[in-house]
């Protein structure tokens, strides 16, 4: 990186670390402690102890509002002192800190059905955040969040995902352009993305370090609508203390829209650009330009739920097009008057995979930034070229108990294309085999909450190898398993 890049990445770091510390002195200077029962004296947000935020996936902590703590009353967690620490009169100003621990075993045997070093003993994971948000009105702020992602244990070397010894995760700030009725908010600077229900565009906390993007960002809220608008790079994730930067070889743009029709209702339309200067399909390697246009719906009504996605997907790729699409489809039915609460859930997706045509468009559907761990907890096959079926069932033996087996059947949608993970890494190619079906896969999910801070998770999977992956070798069985203990404040 030249001097005029490393000196903006330093900037950005200092600012940071400044933020992270700057409201407890602000408060120290200042000689104010954590309100318990006065009330300020500038009107703010209701005494509404619903307004709550309750940690759950896909822990995206900048949307957090701990606003209504200037309400002393409603401060009845431990860390209510830290959540909401006051810095005038006004509530809107005030310092927030959080962050998460997390510690992961996970052990396979013939992971990637037996392609690579292998280590039938399992490893460590360990991921640590730290953010503090600092807000001066109720749409001016200024975030941040260091990261540190560990692992320890694996043979051969961390997976892409695994190190990211310590960094700065996110750091940005909001300009209100307008402050009336429908504002308006700049964002610039480092910060996560999550669309929808994370299918093309997923901070990814399942994977053991979270992505974020460097760029801008412009929020408007008319009505009963939410736009967002971005121009981003990706951040390298990189193994080492304070070396991520922006990907100077890929830009990531678009729009996102939402219409919420009613309070448990609602409607996205996006589009989403992607320039790579490399990409490599099974039918080559080349400069890569999708365009990606979709609608996504979802919403319950009554004990029925739904999240449904459609997309195609245009551009270039080298002297090629693209055309491309990709469907999925979610349902669900909760017995709420049933003993264990049960919800059944059937899920289908389909992703288009390339004929092999080189005079033809290019059909591999590309899944931009989708979700880690896409199909299945063992992180395996990814959403290109893929027909699934999976049906799942949610129990609730009791209140802070989750259980659900799933089960899922996959097959290449085009036996000329091949096997990929779920960012669109080419695993297989698919001139070796005709064969259709990639496999098949049991999984039994359980979650234990510890309301509100604490999660005890533990996964097992069998992933039975089908007839491409026999015929692809060495193409062996997967098992899996691990266990998560996760705390947030």
């Amino acid at each position: 990186m030249n001097s005029v890049g490393s000196n903006r990445w330093k900037w950005w770091r200092r600012v940071a670390l400044a933020t992270l510390t700057a409201g407890g002195f602000a408060a120290a200077a200042s000689g104010q402690e954590a309100p318990t029962t006065r009330t300020p004296t500038v009107s703010a947000a209701p005494c509404d102890a619903s307004l709550r935020p309750h940690y759950h996936p896909p822990f995206i902590r900048w949307t957090e509002d701990w606003t209504f703590l200037h309400c002393g009353q409603l401060r009845s967690d431990r860390w209510d002192k830290l959540k909401y620490i006051p810095l005038s009169t006004n509530p809107e100003t005030y310092i927030s800190f959080g962050g998460e621990a997390r510690g992961i075993y996970e052990a396979y045997q013939n992971q990637y059905w037996g392609v690579g070093p292998q280590d039938n003993n399992g490893w460590l994971l360990q991921d640590y955040l730290l953010h503090s948000d600092l807000h001066f009105t109720e749409h001016t702020r200024l975030f941040a969040e260091l990261q540190s992602a560990l692992e320890s244990g694996r043979t051969g070397r961390p997976r892409p995902y695994d190190r990211d010894t310590l960094d700065l995760h996110q750091a940005f700030v909001d300009l209100p352009l307008s402050q009336q009725d429908k504002p308006v908010t700049l964002r610039i600077g480092r910060q996560e993305l999550e669309y929808g229900s994370g299918r093309l565009v997923d901070a990814r906390f399942g994977l053991n370090s979270r992505i974020s993007w460097d760029g801008f960002k412009l929020t408007l809220n008319p009505s009963k609508n939410h736009i967002e608008a971005f121009a981003t790079r990706p951040t390298l994730n990189k193994p080492g203390i304070f070396d991520d930067t922006p990907d100077s070889k890929t830009m990531f743009w678009g729009f996102y829209a939402t219409r919420n029709w009613s309070s448990t209702i609602l409607s996205d339309v996006y589009y989403l650009g992607y320039d790579t200067k490399s990409w490599t399909f099974a039918s080559g390697t080349g400069h890569f330009q999708p365009q990606t246009l979709g609608t996504r719906s979802a919403g319950t009504v009554g004990h029925l739920d739904f999240n449904n996605e459609t997309n195609i997907q245009v551009g270039r790729f080298g002297d090629r097009d693209v055309l491309a699409w990709s469907v999925s489809l979610l349902h669900g039915y909760t017995f709420s008057s049933t003993k264990l609460k049960p919800r059944i859930a059937f899920r289908t997706d389909v992703t288009s995979g390339d004929h092999g045509n080189p005079n033809h468009a290019l059909g591999s559907f590309f899944p931009l930034y989708a979700s880690g761990k896409y199909f299945e907890e063992a992180d395996l096959n990814g959403p290109v070229d893929t027909i699934d079926i999976i049906p799942s069932v949610d129990l609730h033996p009791t209140k802070s108990l989750i259980v659900t087996p799933i089960y899922g059947v996959f097959w290449r949608e085009s036996t000329s294309d091949g096997l990929y993970g779920y960012i669109g890494n080419l695993y297989k190619p698919g001139n070796l085999s005709s064969a259709r079906l990639i496999g098949q896969n049991a999984e039994l999910d359980v979650n234990y909450l510890i309301a509100p801070h604490t999660i005890i998770r533990g996964v097992y999977q069998h992933f039975a190898s089908g007839a491409f992956l026999h015929q692809t070798p060495p193409g062996k069985s997967v098992n899996y398993g691990t266990v998560w203990v996760v705390y947030h404040f």
